[in-house]
């Protein structure tokens, strides 16, 4: 024990200071015989306080880490209750699309229907045979005019209760159609339907005011693309509409959405949306290039990216085809021989009455347009027909019953339609229409033959055109039966020579036909100021379009 205290006390006289050198310490026993030693390490110090400070913001987060975890589980609650209310949102928008609402209804709507379907029960009942027939039918008049005044008091009272009467006349409805069965009594005259895509006119006479319908759904920045419904004629998507919007490169065809309807192009609700870049490559070898694009039978036709090969993707399998334009006179490509204010449009695709059309330029037609009919199914291109017009001097061109038309620029507020060629006679020769457009430059522009409109990307802008032919031939159906109307008087035809039509008399060049649309120009040119570049205001047609095409957007 004696040795043990001796080490101790020899350990305790020797301690480390600054610089790990060791110094000897002299200690002193005290009257219990212990060695108490006094040593001053001035190099040396612990940090107390700073220890002290971080035991302090220790407990603090700790504190606020735990404020923060609860925040989470009350956010957590609120979610799982806004997903529960936004679900219960849901079901009820579903059912007012499948049911309807009742805010949407209109009282003068329901009592036009309510009076329409007493007259019909009247005619009905003048050709029912037997005596509990026309009981019957009476019965069902003197209810329907009693809904009759139920809704006009409503419409004095209470609107929220034609959710009731609505019910009702559906009701009253179907015991009429059960009683036209009955007594075999055919309803009353179906209306006509006009059959497009016939040819049976003389060529464009002219175009409509602009009729603006929105902007592109990528915004202002996105100043080219195409739009535009199915050019093939007799397609299964006649009410679909597509937009095509260009890359801010204004080169690139990237992504395009795919409408049901009008209605639903209106309320950007697309049914598909889809891009042509699904490897995410810098290089995107299934995209096009230009606004030259358009849907014809389900499928888009362009020109694919930085190529002399034309694509075709199917938008439901985005299936994609590709073949190269390798002949004697090949068409140009990147930018050779594009449109005056369009960039890449060097393959312009088209589709009209006499199926689908490639307009381009060649080096051996020295830059000049040329026209070729495109196989859709196996796109092998037929045989050329060459211009006279230099495709870089025209701002953009569309086909109607095989006859090109091209258009060039006037100033800022106006172009002109001003050249042909008809490709069922090889002949061509100027034509003077004036087209008024809502923006500067004109991207694109298509000829639909299943409603004969045309379609204009417009800046970014959406546009289309009624057009009006010469000599027109209308073609209806009614009742099952193609019928031909020449200045009101109905002739009936075959469905061959309906299916037929006539050719465009696309060679006359004499003036004396030009259109009204010229001669509503040409006196607001006399009358107003010169047109030259930036000069023309923006009139008060172009205006009343533009708010016809917003109108028309709120209305749906």
């Amino acid at each position: 024990m004696k040795t043990l205290l001796l080490q101790l006390l020899f350990v305790a006289s020797f301690v480390i200071v600054h610089g790990g050198h060791i110094q000897k310490v002299v200690g002193v026993k005290d009257a219990s015989g212990q060695c108490i030693c006094s040593v001053q390490l001035s190099h040396v110090s612990f940090p107390v306080r700073k220890v002290e400070q971080l035991e302090g913001d220790y407990y603090n987060m700790t504190d606020h880490l735990q404020n923060i975890l609860n925040q989470i589980y009350t956010y957590h609650w609120v979610v799982n209750d806004g997903t529960t209310n936004l679900t219960d949102l849901d079901k009820r928008a579903k059912h007012a699309k499948d049911f309807g609402a009742h805010t949407d209804l209109k009282f003068t709507k329901l009592i036009k229907e309510i009076y329409t379907m007493a007259t019909l029960a009247k005619n009905i009942s003048q050709n029912a045979t037997s005596t509990e027939t026309k009981v019957l039918i009476d019965k069902l008049v003197e209810e329907i005019n009693g809904i009759a005044g139920t809704v006009i008091k409503m419409e004095t009272s209470d609107k929220n209760n034609i959710i009731t009467a609505q019910r009702e006349v559906s009701i009253l409805r179907k015991r009429l159609e059960a009683c036209e069965e009955a007594i075999n009594v055919v309803p009353g005259k179906v209306p006509d339907k006009t059959v497009f895509g016939t040819c049976q006119h003389d060529g464009l006479q002219s175009v409509s005011p602009p009729v603006l319908v929105k902007l592109n759904w990528k915004g202002a920045d996105f100043k080219a693309g195409s739009w535009g419904k199915d050019f093939a004629v007799g397609n299964n998507l006649k009410d679909h509409y597509w937009v095509f919007p260009m890359n801010k490169d204004e080169r690139t065809l990237e992504t395009f959405r795919l409408y049901a309807s009008l209605k639903k192009l209106l309320l950007y609700s697309p049914i598909r949306e889809y891009s042509l870049n699904v490897t995410s490559q810098k290089k995107c070898d299934s995209c096009g290039q230009g606004g030259g694009v358009v849907f014809f039978n389900g499928s888009f036709y362009y020109n694919c990216y930085d190529s002399r090969a034309l694509c075709r993707a199917d938008p439901f399998t985005m299936k994609v085809s590709k073949m190269e334009l390798d002949d004697q006179d090949p068409a140009s490509f990147n930018n050779w021989f594009s449109y005056r204010d369009a960039k890449y449009q060097d393959m312009d695709m088209a589709g009209d009455e006499k199926g689908l059309w490639m307009v381009h330029g060649s080096t051996l037609a020295n830059g000049n347009v040329v026209i070729r009919k495109v196989n859709p199914n196996n796109l092998k291109v037929g045989t050329p027909w060459i211009t006279t017009q230099s495709k870089n001097k025209l701002t953009n061109t569309f086909m109607i019953c095989g006859v090109l038309y091209a258009t060039k620029r006037v100033n800022s507020t106006h172009e002109e339609i001003f050249y042909y060629y008809d490709t069922n006679t090889a002949r061509e020769g100027n034509i003077r229409i004036f087209m008024e457009k809502v923006m500067p430059t004109v991207q694109s522009l298509n000829y639909n033959p299943n409603d004969e409109k045309l379609y204009m990307f417009n800046d970014g802008y959406l546009v289309y055109y009624d057009t009006v032919f010469k000599n027109q031939i209308k073609v209806i159906s009614r009742g099952g039966k193609l019928l031909a109307t020449d200045q009101g008087q109905d002739s009936e035809r075959g469905e061959s020579q309906v299916g037929a039509g006539a050719q465009v008399a696309a060679g006359q060049k004499d003036q004396s036909s030009a259109s009204h649309t010229e001669r509503d120009f040409l006196s607001k040119k006399g009358n107003e100021a010169k047109l030259e570049e930036g000069e023309v205001a923006v009139s008060s047609v172009r205006q009343e379009a533009m708010g016809e095409g917003n109108q028309l957007a709120a209305t749906e």
